[in-house]
């Protein structure tokens, strides 16, 4: 498979991540809970664990999809692994669009069990130092795990298909991509804005994100059938 082919599979796949929103919601509680309690300094230097959190985990479950397809699937899926992964990303694609979000308008709770949810919330309460701010990010990136396993199977089988001397910046670079919508949430807190204007725009813009996150997934579906099965 040509580099090309690769390198576009791990932007695609970095912006489907992008578009989740549980990292996303978990900044903005943070922030929300923590500048009642804290100078703007620390919070931003919590909110930098958080992201640190989500990046760590992100970066580390590739590098174990790596890990795996490089040893029990001899370096690169097969066609019907391939075949089971579009499926999933299709089937992602369809939760985003009808499940990802709760019913009703005035709120952007997300598919996760009541319980989750409750828990991820108190954690945020909670968080006072750089330590709990990065597992509160390694548990905000975990909990959607679901969804995104599918893209971890297509991103690692993609960048197993780089030479080796890049497979290591594969991984960086989708976990940076996977990243910016919260590193532009910092900067734009730190900028002026608050926690409550950004909670605003996402439930403003509620429908538009449930649009990109599920054509995202479909669009990564399309390109894995047409540049890696039907090759």
């Amino acid at each position: 498979m040509s580099d090309i082919v690769c390198v576009a599979t791990i932007l695609l796949a970095g912006l489907a991540q992008a578009s989740l929103q549980l990292g996303l919601g978990g900044l903005i509680l943070l922030y929300h809970n923590s500048l009642g309690r804290h100078r703007r300094r620390r919070t931003s230097y919590l909110a930098r664990n958080y992201i640190l959190g989500t990046g760590a985990i992100t970066f580390l479950v590739v590098a174990a999809f790596c890990f795996l397809i490089g040893n029990f699937f001899n370096g690169a899926l097969t066609t019907e692994w391939l075949v089971i992964a579009l499926g999933a990303l299709g089937a992602c694609a369809i939760v985003m669009w009808l499940l990802y979000y709760r019913r009703g308008k005035g709120s952007t709770e997300l598919w996760l069990p009541k319980s989750i949810t409750r828990f991820i919330r108190k954690k945020a309460r909670q968080t006072n130092d750089g330590v709990e701010a990065f597992s509160l990010g390694l548990l905000s990136s975990f909990a959607e795990m679901p969804i995104s396993i599918a893209l971890f199977f297509v991103v690692a089988n993609a960048i197993l298909n780089l030479s080796s001397a890049w497979q290591v910046l594969g991984v960086v670079a989708y976990t940076l991509i996977s990243i910016i919508p919260m590193v532009i949430l910092q900067f734009r807190i730190q900028a002026g804005r608050t926690a409550v204007e950004a909670q605003q725009w996402r439930l403003k813009n509620k429908a538009f994100l449930k649009i990109i996150s599920g054509s995202s997934f479909l669009t990564l579906a399309l390109f894995v059938a047409a540049f890696w099965i039907m090759k």
